[in-house]
């Protein structure tokens, strides 16, 4: 396997860190100055925004070599601000609940108003890859228990929401659940030609899940090996000269949970840090 990965100049992390840093803040300062009210933004894109600028941070501190604590921290910041979403969307204690005000059919959601955009599968996902990226199998199972599926899905979601529905049953340790959907899933993505770059994409990460689940080894790292070379062949074009072109999240993610559930990880790529991994560190 051909897995050649340059690291990136200082000068560029230096420069994420510093991007990183300054838009977390832009964030939280615009929404004390009320710019999402005054412009009709729904409260809940604040927190899944403020995810993925946390998870930036976090992988740009781990390639400036800080800290493993502080960079999985920034990771389990990330989750965090995806279960608030998750939260004001499906928690009536929460003190920002807004599920009970969807905006009128046919409008998207604004101020005040109920995002379903912000509770997606793939929200859903990326929370929780990072909350595995922070070692924190509990705030992974957290985000689970309160994932729900939208009431419209799209007809292309099928791969993307059977990915979802078996991280989520392996997550709250629904064995026969996620057996089953390991099942449906891995029979859609081996019974067709894969045309689309997120098809392979998605049925690489759940070939390695489908390991996990059946806690098959083999199977597993053969997936993490598929999902890093698919990745560092099709990363798409907003990656490249960023930090997510040196780390791929879902390998890591899902090779943590592997090591959760006691299985080995075989597989060595550039893009599959040790030092991310809970056995390199914690």
């Amino acid at each position: 396997m051909s897995a050649q990965v340059h690291a990136p100049e200082q000068e560029q992390i230096d420069h994420w860190l510093k991007v990183s840093r300054e838009q977390i803040e832009r964030q939280w300062r615009l929404h004390r100055e009320g710019f999402d009210r005054e412009n009709d933004l729904p409260p809940q894109s604040l927190y899944t925004t403020l995810g993925g600028l946390h998870a930036d941070l976090g992988r740009a501190m781990f390639l400036n070599g800080e800290p493993l604590e502080a960079v999985r921290e920034e990771f389990r910041q990330a989750a965090r601000h995806v279960l608030k979403s998750f939260r004001m969307a499906y928690d009536p204690s929460d003190p920002d609940y807004v599920g009970d005000r969807p905006p009128p059919p046919g409008r998207d959601p604004g101020w005040g108003e109920l995002s379903l955009a912000d509770v997606s599968e793939n929200e859903f996902v990326e929370g929780t890859h990072w909350a595995l990226m922070g070692a924190d199998l509990a705030l992974a199972r957290e985000l689970a228990e309160w994932y729900r599926e939208r009431p419209d899905p799209a007809p292309d979601d099928e791969v993307g929401l059977g990915y979802a529905r078996m991280l989520s049953a392996e997550l709250r340790e629904v064995e026969k659940l996620a057996r089953q959907y390991a099942r449906v899933q891995m029979e859609w993505c081996t019974s067709r030609e894969l045309t689309e770059l997120y098809e392979t994409n998605l049925c690489t990460m759940s070939q390695a899940l489908a390991g996990i689940v059946r806690r098959d080894a083999k199977t597993f790292n053969a997936g993490l090996a598929a999902q890093l070379e698919d990745y560092r062949l099709h990363m798409e074009p907003e990656t490249r000269n960023t930090d997510e072109e040196f780390i791929c999240d879902a390998a890591v993610a899902l090779a943590n949970l592997g090591l959760f559930r006691g299985l080995e990880v075989t597989v060595s790529h550039p893009l599959l840090p040790p030092g991310l991994l809970v056995s390199g560190g914690g």
